[in-house]
């Protein structure tokens, strides 16, 4: 019985140990399959947690700038163009806005409205009725002259200070930034315009008008700490209403050639002083000016010694400094008067060589001094001769000499000018005696 047992508990372990040998094999292969899938995911998992970790890496183009938004919070450095990370979203959010380049905006809130067909055309081609304007549609600015003026504006901007901007305009766009520039433009434009007239602002001070315009705005925008900078502001088309454009237009182009023909006139006055006294002009102008000034004011004790130095001075830049047609005048004249002091004092020591002659016989000496003068009068061979016979008339008839005539009509255009040769004798006769 016992055996009957043994012998069934060795045929059950036998075929248990049977059953048991091909399980064993396939536990090992369903381990190693299930060993090797955990590797690959782990592995998986690795590569997947190293590719969140970096999946905030950006570039950031060369146009461009970047801030990082950390929880929400914006973090205060401004990252450069190139290569960034920051921790994966969402922690951190990166922002990346174009600062290297300008926006363009248009503010057209102070002109009239165009219709279609006139958007894009010169001005000069836009005509109206004489009908006014129309609040609701057109607009325009008012002016110190009480006139009024259709302004567009051309601005371009961009994004100076990053932080800021950001922090004031993130969520709300582009959009927000124009509107504020906008707004800034057309209460900047009604404050420019109420200090400048129609003229000004339309013709003789545009660009101060342009400058002027961009300071304004740019420290309303410092102010706001937007962000934001103009640079470059331009006054586009600036005109006055199109019904009296013509009216304006005419004014203009008589305040042009009045301006022409003051300029025109300083141009000839200048010329005919540079002609007159040369280089030394403007200060001998103003040195005479300084003389009729002091010469206007009331008696002093200084007075009368601040115009005699003044004269001086005067005097001294007649003589040596002024040139042209005065200073040729002036030297002309010194010349002249050294010749006739010169041959005044030569004719008054003739005289005193003659008077003691004439005092001991004055017919003898009007005698030989007339018979000299006779004697080369007929020497002179340009005087023509005549011998008349005793008791005959002789009459001469003297013909038009066209000669004299082409002198006479020369010194009459010359009459202006003053020639210091026509006060010296054309001849000088003889008066003393001759050696």
């Amino acid at each position: 019985m016992h055996q009957h047992d043994r012998c069934d508990h060795d045929h059950a372990h036998r075929d248990l140990a049977m059953h048991e040998e091909p399980l064993d094999a396939a536990n090992q292969s369903l381990s190693d399959a299930l060993r090797a899938s955990f590797g690959i995911l782990k592995l998986i998992m690795v590569v997947l947690v190293v590719l969140y970790f970096f999946s905030n890496v950006r570039r950031i183009d060369s146009h461009e700038q970047a801030v990082v938004l950390r929880l929400g919070k914006l973090q205060p450095k401004t990252y450069e163009p190139g290569l960034i990370w920051a921790f994966p979203f969402p922690v951190d959010e990166i922002i990346p806005l174009p600062t290297k380049s300008s926006n363009e905006l248009s503010v057209d809130s102070h002109t009239f409205q165009r219709t279609p067909d006139e958007i894009g055309k010169p001005l000069s081609y836009i005509a109206r009725g004489s009908g006014g304007l129309n609040p609701a549609l057109d607009g325009a600015l008012l002016t110190a002259d009480a006139g009024l003026v259709h302004v567009q504006w051309k601005i371009s901007f961009k994004v100076d200070d990053l932080i800021a901007y950001v922090s004031r305009f993130h969520t709300r766009g582009l959009e927000a930034a124009e509107e504020l520039i906008r707004t800034l433009v057309e209460t900047t434009g009604i404050h420019v315009a109420s200090e400048l007239t129609a003229q000004e602002m339309i013709r003789t001070r545009v660009s101060d008008v342009q400058s002027e315009m961009m300071r304004r705005i740019n420290e309303g925008l410092t102010t706001l700490e937007s962000g934001l900078q103009v640079t470059r502001l331009e006054l586009y088309e600036p005109t006055p209403p199109i019904p009296v454009r013509q009216a304006f237009d005419n004014t203009q182009r008589a305040e042009n050639t009045k301006e022409k023909k003051i300029q025109d006139a300083r141009k000839d006055a200048n010329k005919r002083l540079n002609e007159a006294a040369g280089a030394a002009h403007e200060r001998l102008v103003r040195l005479l000016d300084e003389i009729d000034g002091i010469e206007k004011l009331p008696e002093g004790p200084g007075k009368d010694r601040s115009i005699q130095e003044l004269q001086a001075e005067s005097d001294r830049m007649l003589l040596e400094e002024v040139e042209g047609r005065a200073g040729r005048t002036i030297r002309d004249a010194s010349s002249y008067l050294s010749v006739m002091v010169s041959r005044m004092q030569g004719d008054l020591e003739l005289y005193r060589t003659l008077l003691p002659e004439y005092q001991r016989n004055p017919e003898l000496l009007i005698e030989r001094l007339w018979e000299r003068a006779r004697q080369a009068l007929l020497a002179n061979p340009e005087v023509i001769k005549i011998f008349r016979p005793a008791g005959a008339q002789i009459r001469l008839k003297i013909p038009f000499d066209p000669e004299q005539a082409r002198v006479q009509e020369e010194q009459r255009l010359k009459e202006e000018e003053f020639d210091p040769s026509k006060l010296r004798p054309q001849r000088w006769g003889i008066v003393g005696p001759v050696d």
